[in-house]
Formats: structure tokens, C-alpha cells, sequence
């Protein structure tokens, strides 16, 4: 089923393999844009790089909203602003929830397990997530970098940053190849020490948001003239003007 207005797509990659799969006969998606995961590490940054995606969708006179397929990401989406079309975003901390279907199935997963590590297709194959792996890369980066004692240093540090975490946390869509990441989480659980949890993915509220209907439980649309912002609550994120009015002043 299409949505009744045409879009453009702004992505993160690690996404880029399920938002293909479930948009292969998406005529309502007029431009696609895809940023590299790794932006995550600087929030200023991608905002600032999806600031000029949104310049550049709203640009294009077919596009009559622009799609965001992030979270929050480290606050990375506050103050992203609609000019010309709304901006449509799930309700979610991060691509984690996109992955397990809702909000509400997110925060139950963190709530009774507090110490999982979550490990999804995309982060596997940038082998950005804690394993034999990511050490390895680091430590060859770290020593042409600073030498061999330094290296050793930054690795135990970066060990340290793991120290709470007691579970390999896995979950997937199910589309072909996802068992072998599966099984990369499983190896690095293994070599971590920690236990290893599979959490079947939910398409569902992947697929509203790159087809609708976008309800207000589940979904942000942002009008014109308006700006994300954060919700210190269980919707996570709200709606504000771009430029807010002056506080009374008392007399």
C-alpha cells in the first residue's frame, strides 16, 4: 500500500538493507538519501549533515514530506527544522526500536535486562560493536597512531567502557544473510565472556513509517515552521516552534 504523499527518504545505513528490501516497488519515494553510521559518534555533525538533506528534499518540488528513518540518536535530530514539508520521524531512541517494532517492546528489553549489548545486521558489518573484531582494528589504528604502549592503554580503556555490559544482544529482520550476523554476535558473545540473547525483529513499525499511516502515538510529523525537540517523557520527542515567544515579563 502507497502513501498518499510523495517522499523523499533520509536514512542511516545501517538501516539501508531492510529499508531496501521493504521498498523495492515504492513508487511513493521520489529521493533516497543514505548516511554513514559512523556519523553517530558526532551528533552536531549529522545533524548538521541531515539539516542539508532536508534543504536539499525540500528543494525538490515533487517531494511533499520528508521521511527521517533515525531515532533521537544522541540528540542528534533536536532542532532539525521543516521549511516547506513536514518531516516525518518515529518515536524512538535509536534504530534499535525500528528493528524490535515499537517504543514500548524497546523499553521492556532495557528494563529486564539492563546490561545487553545490542547488536543488529549494519553494525555487524561495519564491525562497529564490542569483539575480537573491533579491538583488532583499534589497536592497529591506536598504534601507528601513539605506539604500542599508548595502544595498549586506549584498548584497556575501551574494554573499561564494556565493563557493565553482560549480554550479546541480537535481533534482525529475517532477510537473507541475516543468519550469518547472527552468528557474528554469537561468536563475539562468546569472546566477550557474555551471554547471547536473539530478538526477532518486527517489520511493523519500519514499514509505517516508509508507507504510513503515521499516528501520533507512534510517530513525530513536524510541520512547517516548526522543530524537533526533546520529550523527557515516554513520547521522547515533540514538536516546538522555531522561534519560541519572549517570556512575559512580570510587572
Amino acid at each position: 500500500m502507497a502513501s498518499v504523499k510523495k517522499i523523499a527518504l533520509i536514512a542511516c545505513r545501517v538501516l539501508e538493507s531492510e529499508v531496501s528490501a521493504l521498498t523495492r516497488e515504492a513508487t511513493h519515494i521520489v529521493r533516497r538519501e543514505l548516511f554513514e553510521m559512523g556519523l553517530h559518534d558526532q551528533p552536531t555533525g549529522l545533524r548538521e549533515r541531515l539539516m542539508q538533506a532536508i534543504g536539499r528534499a525540500e528543494a525538490d518540488p515533487m517531494v511533499e514530506a520528508v521521511v527521517l528513518v533515525y531515532g533521537l540518536c544522541g540528540l542528534a535530530l533536536v532542532g532539525l527544522t521543516a521549511r516547506r514539508c513536514p518531516l516525518v520521524v518515529a518515536r524512538a531512541h535509536d534504530c534499535l526500536t525500528l528493528f524490535l517494532g515499537s517504543k514500548e517492546r524497546y523499553a521492556e528489553c532495557m528494563r529486564t535486562e539492563p546490561g545487553l549489548y545490542w547488536y543488529a545486521p549494519g553494525w555487524n558489518r561495519e564491525r562497529r560493536v564490542p569483539g575480537p573484531d573491533r579491538e583488532a582494528k583499534l589497536r592497529a589504528e591506536y598504534t601507528e597512531k601513539f605506539g604500542v604502549e599508548e595502544a595498549e592503554a586506549l584498548i584497556e580503556m575501551e574494554r573499561e567502557t564494556f565493563a557493565l555490559h553482560t549480554c550479546a544482544s541480537y535481533t534482525d529482520l529475517r532477510l537473507p544473510g541475516d543468519d550469518e550476523h547472527r552468528r557474528y554476535a554469537e561468536h563475539c558473545a562468546k569472546a566477550l565472556g557474555w551471554r547471547f540473547a536473539y530478538h526477532p525483529g518486527d517489520t511493523t513499525l519500519l514499514h509505517d513509517l516508509l508507507y504510513g499511516p503515521w499516528d501520533a502515538e507512534r510517530f513525530l510529523v513536524v510541520p512547517p515552521g516548526r522543530r524537533i525537540a526533546h520529550a523527557v517523557d515516554t513520547s521522547i520527542i515533540k514538536v516546538e516552534p522555531v522561534d519560541p515567544p519572549p517570556s512575559p515579563v512580570s510587572p
